[in-house]
């Protein structure tokens, strides 16, 4: 008696076509967006370095000056002052570090027509209170007139295409970014191997035909890297809309987050007056053992409250909100206090950065940075390769 053989496909051998073409396409598509981004994001992993060797006689450091002979930071921020002009507000102050030894103090102007206003930095020695500046350091109007490592950091966060009213750099980064993991994905899918074939499959032949080792190279570094791209790739759609939404309220589902929770507002009243932006930081160090500064955020109007980062040592930085009358700590979000949905969401920007794992973390982005480059050119000729060898089963006349 005769039984019915039916050829069994795998579902994936049955797709295979299927996924190739969406591999494909969303790599030429998206591919070099994916490696420019790759590039300058190699490029910020050590940028304040990059941009002092850039401009030595703006952020001219002094090799003798030593923590404790910083003069006072109220001190500093007065002579800070007379350089702002009106009616520039100071915003921020970022703390000197081992990469840039000097107070970096962020101020906007208004801008007439633009959405938002032009931003300002000034450098300031903390020992001899040397200001130099200002420099102007991101413009709507002026996008191409800020320093080369602002426009670098600017093309590798919006790609230098968001306009008033139409963040157009945002969306194509952060819905491209979320293809490109999908791609990612569909390529380890089609590469994954039999249990038996693991060792051949990451191999590089030797002696190979040049199309082959184009191959072999697109497919190795492409498995040992997509791990690693992945979270690069979510971590940085984190720091977008609606993704940033998103991805707390799923987080906060499983485990409370705390900054997810309403912003405190200073308690002000006629007769208060505010503490200095000194008190504020010695209010936040005192509430986190070990913190050492690295920003301070000051307040915008009579109920916004000082904002204190500090480092400890752990992969994220402690966040203190300090009233700006009572001196009274609003909030403290902080490693040491973290519920799991804190430490989920804490890690994701030190992982974007490397700076979760000190030097070594970040010389290993910076290269990471560099195979999106890698993998556009390899999959870009392998596709050539593949149209080639298509025309000439066709006998069709291939152009040179």
């Amino acid at each position: 008696m005769k039984q019915n053989c039916h050829h069994y496909l795998s579902p994936k051998k049955k797709h295979r076509k299927l996924w190739l073409q969406i591999h494909l396409y969303l790599g030429l598509t998206l591919g070099a967006m994916f490696a420019l981004i790759g590039l300058t994001g190699s490029l910020i992993v050590f940028w304040q370095p990059l941009d002092a060797a850039l401009n030595p006689v703006l952020l001219k450091t002094n090799s003798a000056c030593i923590e404790s002979a910083y003069r006072p930071l109220d001190q500093l921020l007065a002579a800070a002052q007379n350089y702002i002009p009106a009616p520039g507000q100071l915003g921020s102050v970022s703390f000197p570090n081992v990469e840039r030894p000097l107070y970096t103090l962020w101020y906007q102007m208004p801008a007439p027509e633009a959405e938002w206003n032009d931003r300002y930095t000034l450098y300031i020695d903390p020992c001899n209170g040397t200001v130099t500046g200002p420099r102007l350091w991101e413009s709507q109007l002026r996008p191409w007139a800020k320093p080369l490592m602002g426009i670098i950091l600017k093309i590798h966060t919006s790609l230098m295409l968001n306009f008033p009213g139409l963040w157009l750099g945002n969306y194509l980064l952060s819905f491209g970014s979320a293809l490109l993991m999908g791609s990612i994905v569909v390529g380890v899918y089609l590469w994954w191997p039999r249990i038996d074939r693991w060792l051949v499959a990451l191999k590089i032949k030797r002696n190979a035909s040049a199309e082959r080792l184009n191959y072999d190279l697109h497919k190795t570094f492409g498995i040992f890297a997509s791990l690693l791209l992945l979270v690069s790739l979510f971590s940085g759609i984190h720091m977008y809309k609606p993704w940033t939404e998103w991805i707390d309220h799923s987080v906060n589902a499983l485990s409370s987050v705390t900054r997810l929770a309403a912003t405190p507002i200073s308690q002000t009243s006629p007769e208060k007056q505010p503490i200095s932006a000194e008190q504020a930081v010695n209010i936040a160090k005192a509430s986190v053992p070990n913190g050492q500064p690295v920003s301070l955020s000051l307040p915008e109007n009579s109920q916004s409250v000082y904002s204190v980062s500090l480092a400890t040592g752990a992969a994220w930085e402690s966040d203190v909100l300090v009233d700006q009358y009572s001196g009274n700590i609003l909030q403290r979000y902080s490693p040491e206090t973290a519920t799991f949905g804190d430490h989920l969401l804490g890690w994701l920007f030190p992982l974007h950065t490397g700076r979760a794992f000190g030097l070594a973390g970040r010389i290993l982005i910076l290269f990471l940075g560099l195979i999106p480059t890698v993998l556009y050119v390899t999959g870009f000729i392998r596709w050539r390769q593949k149209r080639k060898a298509l025309k000439i089963k066709q006998n069709i006349p291939v152009s040179k």
